[in-house]
């Protein structure tokens, strides 16, 4: 998506892949995911790819379909692993990922995982409970659209606010910089954020690209709105 390729926060699961790279095919692991990418575990005797270098995938879904032919370029090469970015995946492939990923990332805020899924905390995601609240919040996007309102509930890692159908509001994937006011706690916690979800009567924004001291920030908030 160029430069409107939004950073899509990342889910770590297990899934079986089968990589082929530089002459080399090896069956492994993914550590995480996104609807744009993926890591993937390293062969038994590691490589060391270039960055750029192409890489073909069969990734297999959950979802009762066929696993996904793709093509990714790769980001970097660590020992937990290689980062790869989706190149040009096909529409319906898109989407598939996106299903997956969305329904991992709900789990991780209480829900249930897909059947036969198993996932896993990230370092800097871990499951934590939602705290019904009132703050004030507002978030510019890029149309732009100015927003000033309240949150319905919030976690160290995502807030649904109160933004009906009827109002005019981001498509889902938009990224949107938040400023969220902390009851006796000034200044306001300034936070990068995508649309993830277009409820009825709501919308429900992730957290992405959070610093270290944002998220403390913000998990002492979640637990100072804890009912005792």
């Amino acid at each position: 998506m160029g430069r409107d390729r939004r950073r899509y926060p990342r889910v770590g699961t297990t899934l079986a892949v089968s990589v082929e790279a530089t002459g080399s095919r090896w069956h492994g692991k993914t550590v995480d995911l996104s609807p744009y990418g993926v890591k993937v575990t390293q062969p038994p005797t590691p490589l060391k790819l270039a960055p750029g270098s192409s890489v073909r995938l069969e990734l297999s879904l959950p979802d009762s379909g066929t696993p996904l032919c793709l093509t990714a370029s790769v980001v970097r090469t660590a020992s937990d692993g290689i980062a790869l970015n989706f190149v040009n995946p096909e529409a319906a492939h898109f989407e598939r990922l996106k299903a997956l990923v969305d329904s991992l990332l709900e789990s991780l805020a209480g829900g249930a995982p897909p059947a036969g899924v198993s996932v896993k905390m990230t370092r800097e995601r871990r499951k934590s409970a939602r705290i019904d609240a009132a703050l004030d919040i507002s978030f510019e996007a890029e149309k732009p659209y100015d927003w000033n309102g309240k949150t319905i509930n919030l976690s160290p890692y995502g807030v649904k606010v109160n933004l009906a159908a009827s109002s005019i509001r981001p498509l889902e994937g938009t990224s949107v910089q938040l400023q969220l006011v902390a009851p006796e706690a000034p200044p306001p916690i300034a936070i990068k954020g995508m649309v993830w979800r277009r409820e009825p009567k709501s919308t429900i924004l992730l957290f992405v690209d959070l610093q270290r001291e944002e998220l403390e920030r913000l998990k002492s908030l979640v637990e100072s709105l804890a009912p005792a």
